[in-house]
């Protein structure tokens, strides 16, 4: 009996080892579901769930973001098996861009190429290569080469941002990045910040009583500072979007409210609600998020404080 254990747990051990080794040569692929936007419009291009990621080939991102402040060229060096990025210059088409893909799994096989950003080789992206084409992770190649990526859970849409609204600054550099809509549709972005001393932004639920309670404070806060430079913007779940718009329709809130994304986890995800955080006009978050509701009064002591 202790024989056929030991040999049962040399065969797992084999096993596990087998698994081990294949699985870090390789991958499943399955095309994703999810959209895609870019500056707020919809972008076709076919991206592959690897592991719970969405990858896309590199030659469709610099096909579609060409023309725009995160444009970028891509190249291949035969002599070196080397991918080169350079962010700015214009992309050349290969005829290639946006072509279909089949349904199915793919095996997605771990890139033998290095890969070289403005000439500097880099160790932090990571492409697969499918059907003979790589494949980079969205927000790892944002965060290389410029660009704001974010997530929109209740429409299942990745989100690029490619550089701040016109006339913000090329400079821009928030404490936190978000692209998502408010309840009418419009695009926003963290470059919303720019252009007010103050904004106050309120995380709620209707379901949340201390949350609803001082939504006509704060709508009242939003007429009285305004001509302090001041700006309001609730932020809610798109789960709860119908009940929530009922709610900012019965108390009559007029100013913005956005759908929540993960861009706004650094500052908002506290795990309760009502949350409040205060943003200057460069992006900085300025002290700790509130948690729980105050009144007229409190939320004014602590805008007057901020606008000294």
């Amino acid at each position: 009996m202790k024989l056929c254990k030991r040999l049962s747990c040399l065969v797992l051990a084999a096993a596990t080892v087998l698994s081990l080794c294949v699985g870090a040569r390789a991958a499943s692929a399955v095309v994703s579901d999810q959209k895609l936007e870019i500056d707020g419009k919809a972008a076709a291009a076919a991206a592959y769930n690897i592991s719970g990621n969405n990858y896309f080939k590199l030659r469709d991102l610099a096909y579609l973001l060409n023309g725009s402040k995160a444009q970028f060229s891509v190249g291949y060096n035969s002599a070196t098996n080397a991918v080169t990025i350079t962010t700015g210059k214009a992309y050349v088409k290969n005829g290639g861009e946006l072509a279909a893909v089949g349904s199915g799994t793919k095996n997605a096989v771990k890139s033998a190429q290095t890969i070289y950003i403005n000439g500097s080789r880099t160790n932090s992206l990571t492409a697969y290569n499918i059907d003979g084409n790589n494949y980079f992770k969205l927000r790892d190649l944002g965060d290389a080469l410029g660009f704001a990526v974010s997530y929109d859970s209740g429409r299942r849409t990745m989100l690029v941002a490619t550089a701040p609204a016109s006339g913000e600054s090329e400079n821009w550099d928030p404490d936190f990045s978000f692209t998502t809509v408010d309840m009418n549709g419009k695009t926003w972005t963290d470059a919303c910040f720019s252009g007010h001393k103050l904004t106050v932004v309120n995380y709620w639920a209707y379901w949340c009583g201390p949350c609803v309670g001082e939504l006509p404070d704060l709508q009242k806060l939003s007429r009285d500072y305004a001509d302090r430079d001041v700006q309001f913007l609730g932020v809610y779940d798109a789960e709860d979007e119908a009940d929530d718009v009922k709610t900012v329709k019965r108390l009559g809130v007029t100013y913005p409210c956005l759908r929540y994304t993960s861009g706004f986890d650094p500052y908002m995800d506290t795990g309760y609600i009502p949350v409040t955080i205060f943003v200057d006009g460069s992006g900085k978050v300025l002290g700790e998020a509130y948690i729980g509701s105050r009144d007229y009064n409190g939320w004014a002591s602590i805008i007057d404080g901020y606008l000294k």
